[in-house]
């Protein structure tokens, strides 16, 4: 099969690639882009990004506009997104994170296998699994539907929980580790990590064995931010050197794991 346009759109998280300066207009401040989303909430006019841009902030001043609104949308993305600043904000009611839960487990008990292909040797191949091209077929969809949901949409609910860094998706994500969608783990990896879970060490370099040689890298990735010999050694035993360098000097610099995909090292 044909290598999918949605593929590249992972590259730079399976087989990064060195990121070009781009010349464009001056961004627009901080203050003006906070005060501009927490506007668009207010007017009902909100969307993800506006969520991300407040959570990041810290604007608790924006919760009861982003609690109306969860309340209104019924979009399930914004939705989500919504639920995930909302925890990250420190909202106390269950319902948001109930919600992030809920979301989640969808996704970790979904049929839809992983995405991309590997070979005998474990190395991820620019095109749709075998396991993904049938499960489409039998389930009447595109393979670029499926691929989306795969690739995307599955595991980006996972990814909104474990963004949250909140000690209450420890349960979930360790289970989530386990997803034979690989994406998945990597997410929820991620998520144990940020709320520092150390007795999930060994459970993070399981999945790292498990995994394809590309899923293997992004998985011990997260494991950086561990100060733990057991960690650094699956790094080193699952990441290219020069990868691995590149993550610890951010680390050094002091990038949270939050920031670990907006890195894009050289191959």
């Amino acid at each position: 099969m044909k290598t999918f346009v949605w593929y590249f759109a992972l590259a730079a998280v399976l087989n990064p690639a060195a990121l070009s300066a781009q010349n464009g207009p001056a961004a627009p401040s901080q203050s003006d882009q906070l005060a501009t989303s927490i506007g668009g909430c207010k007017s009902g006019n909100v969307d993800t990004c506006d969520v991300e841009i407040i959570a990041e902030a810290g604007a608790v001043q924006a919760i009861p506009s982003l609690e109306e609104q969860f309340g209104r949308t019924t979009d399930v993305d914004t939705k989500t997104k919504i639920a995930n600043g909302l925890v990250r904000l420190g909202d106390k009611h269950n319902t948001y994170w109930d919600y992030l839960l809920e979301q989640a487990t969808l996704a970790v008990d979904s049929d839809v296998p992983d995405g991309l292909f590997s070979d005998s040797v474990g190395k991820t191949r620019d095109q749709m699994s075998s396991e993904l091209q049938a499960w489409a077929q039998a389930h009447n969809v595109s393979a670029n539907t499926a691929a989306q949901s795969a690739m995307y949409d599955l595991p980006g609910k996972v990814l909104e929980l474990a963004d949250t860094g909140d000690p209450r998706g420890i349960p979930f994500l360790r289970r989530a580790l386990q997803s034979r969608n690989y994406m998945i783990a990597v997410w929820a990896a991620k998520g144990l990590v940020k709320i520092q879970d150390r007795d999930s060490i060994p459970l993070i370099i399981a999945a790292c064995q498990r995994a394809p040689t590309g899923y293997a890298s992004e998985i011990a990735k997260s494991l950086i931010w561990f100060d733990d010999p057991r960690a650094q050694t699956a790094v080193d035993t699952y990441m290219p050197k020069e990868h691995a360098k590149i993550f610890r000097d951010a680390r050094k610099l002091g990038m949270g794991v939050s920031g670990w995909q907006r890195i894009n090292p050289a191959p």
